[in-house]
């Protein structure tokens, strides 16, 4: 293993939030004027935040035809991009991402992958996966930094978390005065060392609790309400507190806890569906969360376990206990018992 040094404030981009500007078309910007000199530019910003947000297609994709849209509106003879707007864009080869610059294209860089995270986006009534997550550099020694990075190009099966690849023709992506790496289509991935299993495709068919437990990112499940329980916890920045719903949900291959970030009103021996839960961990031990983009639903199936038949699956050995574990029904016999006595934060004994 490797010393890592990461940067903890980066967080994943959401895609489809509305950008501020900041310069970030300002490249793209440059080459439409030269191209039709009289066109508005909040009209291009307008036009490239659109292909970006409906078609989700980068700024650097969508630059010749936001070029010929101009052209025709102004009654120009479409025409390729000049060899002067468009010159040849050098391969940039670096080891570091602090080697990069804000507007940076065509870059090669060998990184490891933390994190892969599939989105849904809907564009014009047609479900779009894309996918965003975590890289870092220096994979092979040295400390690490990390950045977000945004898959553009469906390369699910060569990014999986673990793995080591090489990354050429992508590019920086500049925002909110952080930088994060934007995988497009034409970039290709090739892989330097083996993670786990492929991210599979989002989809709404239902897989069982046992293979969801294993899974990286999105999942959907039939189960049923083997226990639930309103609590609260904490906002980070000591602002107040969130209510949650956590329990635990189960089918005939196992069991697994939930946590809903919204109300659930689903009640104990229930059965329902999951749609587009995302599969977390607490330590070693995973989790479905529920947001508000999680679609659930009554589920009705006559030959479904029912919560008897369920109570034998949600016993566990010592041998499937893991750290993070919550709501653990075990049978064990006692060897051996041990009391002491320790100070709490309040100064109490106990």
């Amino acid at each position: 293993s490797f010393p890592c040094s990461y940067r903890l404030d980066a967080l994943p981009l959401n895609v489809g939030e509305t950008m501020s500007d900041d310069g970030r078309y300002a490249t793209q910007i440059a080459v439409v004027k030269e191209e039709c000199k009289d066109a508005d530019e909040a009209e291009i910003i307008k036009e490239f935040r659109r292909y970006e947000e409906e078609f989700l297609i980068p700024p650097e994709d969508a630059l010749r035809s936001v070029i010929r849209k101009f052209q025709i509106a102004a009654g120009q003879e479409v025409s390729t991009i000049s060899s002067r707007s468009r010159p040849a864009i050098a391969e940039k080869k670096v080891t570091k991402f602090s080697e990069l610059k804000d507007d940076d294209k065509n870059v090669t860089i060998e990184v490891a992958v933390v994190s892969y995270i599939p989105k849904i986006q809907t564009v014009r009534g047609e479900e779009r996966q894309i996918a965003y997550g975590w890289v870092e550099d220096s994979p092979w020694e040295g400390e690490r930094e990390r950045w977000d990075f945004t898959d553009w190009g469906d390369h699910s099966q060569n990014l999986t978390p673990g793995s080591v690849v090489r990354l050429e023709g992508v590019s920086v992506n500049f925002w909110n005065d952080r930088r994060s790496i934007n995988i497009n289509r034409p970039s290709r991935v090739t892989v330097l060392k083996e993670g786990g299993q492929p991210v599979t495709k989002i989809s709404d068919e239902p897989v069982p609790i046992s293979e969801a437990g294993e899974a990286e990112g999105i999942v959907s499940v039939v189960a049923r309400v083997l226990s639930k329980k309103d609590d609260q916890i904490v906002k980070k920045d000591g602002s107040g507190t969130l209510d949650i719903v956590r329990g635990r949900l189960a089918d005939p291959s196992g069991t697994i806890g939930f946590i809903s970030w919204r109300d659930f009103e689903h009640e104990v021996g229930s059965l329902i569906k999951i749609d587009r839960a995302q599969i977390r961990r607490f330590r070693d031990t995973p989790e479905i969360n529920i947001g508000d983009l999680t679609k659930i639903e009554p589920f009705h199936d006559s030959s479904f376990a029912s919560m008897d038949d369920l109570k034998s699956v949600n016993r566990s050995t010592i041998s499937e206990l893991r750290d993070g574990a919550r709501d653990i029904e075990i049978t064990v016999q006692v060897e051996n018992w041990q009391a002491r006595t320790f100070t709490n934060a309040d100064g109490e004994e106990r």
